[in-house]
């Protein structure tokens, strides 16, 4: 059985759109949702899952009458313990993490340290945790599938053509380097001057992928390619230097993988997220599920670019955080967080995201995270400083 934490955002509807073609609905465990409970319920009468969890009390009381007033038997809980209970449960397998943000961390962990199969979407928890979540899944035996168009792409490559997902994350030996593919986002070519008049309305129209707000803004500053850098190393085991990225405007081509032989495989879809959930929901088997077919003969063409240095001041805050080590992506995360929520709300201009983050990454102390409360903490000291220095320099 399955719960899907965040259901009620994009890849939580596209995981349940899955399930419906694939006639799985009686495999629901439970479905989640922070603040959507309306959705929720909507979801609930069509899935009828044993659990649903919502983000408080009050909404939980709401959902479970309208439950009873419908003759629905979906038991209703709220709140942290209700996550854990509903990702700890015997009768659970796997787990969709697909809540946004660092608030994915505590369940997602807790799912990992019981052994389950995890279907990550939520980069931001593995690139605050590190190596604590990989080494609590190599403990548990737990099985991290990734989500991420690109690193679904690359554990479909390396699956398809024999190589043990196991084995890579131990002994990667037979793979040279992979190639991470980037739209480029809704502001490619825009000069710096545009750039700073940049509003979020703008900054959430993706120009190929349908995505949740926070998500976007990240898209559009690279800051989610960078993210993707720190991840891939780790679901890889790879070093920084075997991780390159390439704009590929057209989303079609979503990873490479170069092989010690001197072979380069990729994976090309249409941009479709139920792809890369179809994949990971069947891993290392393969659904049968109606889909479009990708049709090269309507393709104008497929463009590749080498990002220009200095040209995505995100992308290089990345970089510098995974060579820092320790809590520096922890750092970097939090940063981002805050400053893409203040961006939101017009607060900041879309150019001050990067100065935050560099703020943090050189104002935050670089220590070793150790365990799940250092990380927490430093994630919250890191919060903490960079909104105190928003309230300063932008009064």
């Amino acid at each position: 059985m399955i719960t899907i934490m965040g259901s009620t955002g994009t890849i939580g509807k596209n995981t349940l759109s899955v399930i419906s073609k694939l006639k799985n609905k009686a495999n629901i465990f439970a479905l989640t949702a922070d603040s959507s409970s309306r959705l929720l319920f909507k979801q609930i009468i069509q899935y009828t899952p044993h659990y649903a969890v919502i983000g408080d009390e009050v909404s939980a009381d709401k959902l479970a009458k309208l439950c009873k007033e419908n003759n629905l038997k979906t038991k209703i809980l709220y709140g942290d313990s209700g996550l854990k209970y509903v990702v700890e449960h015997k009768m659970v397998e796997s787990v969709v993490s697909a809540i946004v943000g660092a608030a994915a961390l505590k369940p997602t962990l807790a799912a990992i340290n019981k052994g389950k199969k995890i279907l990550l979407a939520n980069k931001e928890s593995l690139i605050m945790s590190g190596s604590l979540m990989i080494k609590a899944a190599h403990k548990s035996g737990s099985l991290i599938i990734p989500i991420d168009s690109e690193h679904n792409a690359i554990l479909q490559v390396i699956t398809t053509f024999g190589l043990d997902y196991r084995d890579v994350r131990s002994n990667n030996t037979k793979i040279n380097h992979i190639t991470l593919t980037a739209s480029g986002g809704p502001f490619l070519n825009f000069t710096h001057k545009q750039l700073l008049r940049v509003t979020p309305e703008q900054a959430v129209k993706h120009p190929t992928w349908k995505m949740g707000k926070k998500i976007s803004i990240d898209s559009a500053t690279m800051m989610n390619k960078g993210l993707e850098i720190i991840e891939a190393s780790l679901l890889f085991n790879l070093d920084p230097k075997q991780i390159k990225v390439l704009i590929h405007p057209e989303s079609i081509v979503h990873a490479l993988v170069s092989f010690s032989d001197g072979s380069v495989i990729s994976h090309m879809s249409n941009h479709d997220m139920r792809v890369a959930i179809s994949y990971a929901l069947s891993w290392p088997n393969r659904n049968i599920i109606d889909l479009k077919d990708l049709d090269l003969h309507n393709l104008k063409s497929l463009t590749f670019n080498k990002v220009k240095k200095n040209q995505f001041k995100c992308l290089d805050l990345c970089i510098k955080a995974l060579k820092l080590g320790h809590n520096a992506p922890t750092v970097l995360n939090a940063a981002n967080e805050v400053a893409v929520a203040k961006f939101l709300e017009n607060k900041i201009k879309f150019t001050d995201i990067p100065v935050i983050i560099d703020y943090a990454l050189d104002n935050m102390q670089i220590i070793k995270n150790s365990t799940l409360k250092s990380i927490l903490t430093c994630d919250q000291l890191t919060r903490d400083r960079v909104s105190d220095y928003i309230k300063i320099k932008w009064k």
